[in-house]
């Protein structure tokens, strides 16, 4: 088939067209293609994934770390107190000042050294301290001398230190003191005993029904945990000693150095012993208050623990 001329050029002109218009749309294809979609673009400007996950992990760790914190907080908090067996010493201590009305009693061992009992019933056969300490009777020193001499006051060198420092407080208040008696050893006692007998015209130890002196072995001198304190030296002593202001002082204070008035006017039917106001007995700071604070004697203090 031949074409004029003119026709050809038409003919060329349309071919060219058609190429042009596949070229444009092929290269806008591609182009729309290439452009990242807007949620994409909107991502980019976040944080990288790596370490997106780094700062969740991190906040999961602090609120782990801070769970786990309350978790022991409230482990701790929710422990039970301990009960207290029922039948053990301070068991009964507890359920007996319960129901004499009395405040809870001190958690002591009671079956520490301070609070062994010696008195007419409960003897302590021919018993002798360890060590002894020997104190000034005066307290014009504080030194705690191991051999004896003749202004030297023998007592059981565990409780030197608190006798001492309650003597330097009654001297600090302006007041004198005189460490009368302390430690005696059972032939002393029994020797103590037989004279005050003879002297009295009795051979118990007793008038009126009250020991007046104790026999051998039922003395708190020989358990060397006491000492009778006064102003001053006194060849017999009497009730109107507790008129001094030394025993005014020392009823007043003692108990804050663990000591306690043994043998208290009115207790007589507990003590089994006359008054005597100068007799201060060591039991430790905790008992010596409870028993001061509720008139307690220390048959009826060891009495709550069970102690007969």
């Amino acid at each position: 088939m031949h074409y004029s001329r003119g026709a050809r050029v038409v003919l060329a002109f349309l071919v060219f067209v058609i190429f042009a218009a596949y070229l444009y749309l092929h290269i806008s294809s591609i182009h729309l293609l290439g452009t990242p979609p807007k949620e994409t673009a909107t991502e980019t400007n976040a944080a990288p994934s790596g370490q997106e996950g780094e700062a969740q992990g991190q906040t999961a760790s602090v609120e782990g770390e801070a769970g786990q914190t309350s978790s022991a907080e409230q482990t701790t908090s929710a422990q039970p107190a301990p009960t207290v067996d029922p039948a053990s010493p301070y068991g009964k201590a507890l359920a007996n000042a319960a129901a004499k009305g009395l405040p809870t009693p001190p958690a002591v061992d009671i079956t520490s050294w301070e609070f062994t009992l010696v008195n007419g019933d409960h003897s302590i056969a021919d018993y002798a301290p360890e060590q002894l300490a020997y104190l000034q009777q005066t307290m014009t020193d504080s030194e705690k001398r191991t051999a004896p001499a003749n202004d030297r006051c023998p007592v059981d060198m565990r409780i030197a230190d608190a006798l001492l420092a309650m003597g330097q407080g009654c001297k600090d208040a302006g007041l004198p003191i005189y460490f009368s008696s302390g430690y005696r050893s059972y032939s002393d006692q029994a020797a103590n005993f037989k004279r005050v007998c003879e002297n009295n015209g009795i051979t118990d130890g007793k008038i009126n029904g009250y020991y007046i002196t104790m026999p051998a072995g039922c003395s708190e001198h020989q358990l060397a945990l006491c000492c009778d304190i006064t102003d001053k030296y006194y060849a017999l002593k009497n009730d109107d000693i507790v008129a001094s202001d030394t025993i005014q002082w020392l009823l007043a204070h003692c108990a804050e150095y663990g000591f306690v008035q043994r043998f208290p006017d009115g207790k007589q039917e507990v003590t089994g012993v006359m008054n005597e106001s100068w007799h201060f007995r060591y039991v430790g700071i905790e008992a010596a208050r409870y028993m001061t604070d509720n008139h307690l004697v220390l048959e009826e203090f060891l009495a709550l623990y069970g102690v007969e």
